[in-house]
C-alpha cells in the first residue's frame, strides 16, 4: 500500500511547529527553576526581603509599595554601573499558600534568565542570612544572662529615610517633611531602667537638638501634604490608615526590665541630623546614663 508524501508547504509547516516546539521546551525549565513560589515566609518577610535583595543586587529602589496579606506589592529598581543599565521590577504577591515573588527586567521579553538567576541567589541568600541571625539569637536568649554573649545595655537609634520607612510604616512619610527614625533597645542587664520617649533627640550639623514630633503633629503634615497638588500620579495616602500606622508603631516605653528589649519610632521634621542623643536613668541608683549615636 502506498502513502502519499504530503505536500511540501505542509512539510515546513510542520518543522516550523516544531522548532518553536523545541525552543519553548529547552527554554522554560532553566527559567521556572529560579521561580520563588508559596515561600514560607510572612508577607513582611517577603516585603523586606525582596527590597534587600534589590538594594544588595546594587539597585536604587526607585518604587515601593509593601504587599499586604490577599494583596500584591511591587519593588522597582534601576541601575547604571558600567554594562549593566536598566530597570527591573519584583512582584510580591501574597494571595496563595505562602508569598509568591516574580523577578523581571523591565522591556525585555527574552535573555532574563540572568538576571533572574541573580535575583534568586541574592533573595535566597538573604533570608539565609536573616534566619541565621534569628536562630542565633532565640539560642542566646535561651542562655543564662550572665552567658551570653552580648551583655549591657544597648541603644539603637536609626533613620529611616525615604522608601525605607515603607518596611514597617507602609508609608513614605518624606512629602509631608517627616523623618521616622526606628528606637530599639535592648536591656541585657539585671538593672531596671527608666526612660522619657522626649529625651531621645536629633542633633543637626549647628548642635541644635530637635526633639520628637507628636503623633498629632505628624498627622497635621500629612494632611497638609496630601492637600498639596501632586507632582506625580501617586495616590493620596488613607489618612485613617497612616493616623493606625504611627500609633500601633510609636515607640511609647518608658519602664524597661531586666533582660527585656522595647522598640518602635519616633518621628522628627525632616532635616539633616548628624547624630543622635537618649538619656536613660537606672532605677534603683537614679543614676543617668547618656548614649550618642552617630550617623
Amino acid at each position: 500500500m502506498s502513502r502519499r508524501r504530503p505536500h511540501e508547504p505542509e512539510r515546513l509547516r510542520l518543522r516550523s511547529i516544531a522548532a518553536v516546539l523545541l525552543v519553548l521546551v529547552s527554554c522554560t525549565p532553566p527559567i521556572r527553576q529560579f521561580d520563588l513560589k508559596d515561600q514560607p515566609m510572612t508577607c513582611d518577610e517577603a516585603n523586606r526581603f525582596a527590597y534587600d535583595a534589590l538594594k544588595a543586587m546594587g539597585y536604587t529602589i526607585t518604587t515601593f509599595t509593601p504587599a499586604a496579606a490577599g494583596g500584591s506589592g511591587i519593588v522597582k529598581g534601576t541601575i547604571e554601573e558600567g554594562k549593566r543599565s536598566g530597570s527591573v521590577t519584583v512582584e510580591v504577591s501574597c494571595t496563595g499558600a505562602g508569598p509568591t515573588i516574580y523577578a523581571s527586567e523591565d522591556g525585555k521579553l527574552l535573555g532574563q534568565l540572568e538576571f533572574r538567576r541573580a535575583f534568586y541567589m541574592n533573595f535566597t541568600g538573604v533570608v539565609s542570612q536573616r534566619r541565621a541571625l534569628d536562630q542565633a539569637a532565640k539560642e542566646q536568649a535561651a542562655l543564662p544572662l550572665a552567658q551570653r554573649k552580648q551583655q549591657g545595655l544597648e541603644v539603637l537609634i536609626t533613620p529611616a529615610r525615604g522608601l525605607d520607612a515603607r518596611l514597617e510604616l507602609h508609608v513614605d512619610l518624606t512629602p509631608a517633611g517627616v523623618l521616622p527614625v526606628r528606637i530599639a533597645i535592648n536591656n541585657r542587664t539585671g538593672l531596671r531602667y527608666q526612660l522619657d520617649p522626649e529625651d531621645i533627640v536629633m542633633v543637626r550639623a549647628d548642635g541644635e537638638r530637635i526633639g520628637p514630633l507628636t503623633v498629632d503633629a505628624v498627622m497635621e503634615r500629612v494632611r497638609s501634604a496630601a492637600t498639596a497638588p501632586a507632582n506625580d500620579e501617586t495616590p493620596p495616602p488613607d489618612l485613617s490608615a497612616v493616623l493606625q500606622q504611627l500609633q500601633s508603631m510609636l515607640f511609647t516605653t518608658t519602664d524597661l526590665p531586666p533582660d527585656a528589649s522595647a522598640k518602635g519610632f519616633l518621628f522628627y521634621p525632616l532635616d539633616t541630623y548628624q547624630r543622635a542623643r537618649a538619656r536613660i536613668t537606672e532605677s534603683q541608683s537614679e543614676e543617668t546614663e547618656g548614649f550618642v549615636v552617630e550617623f
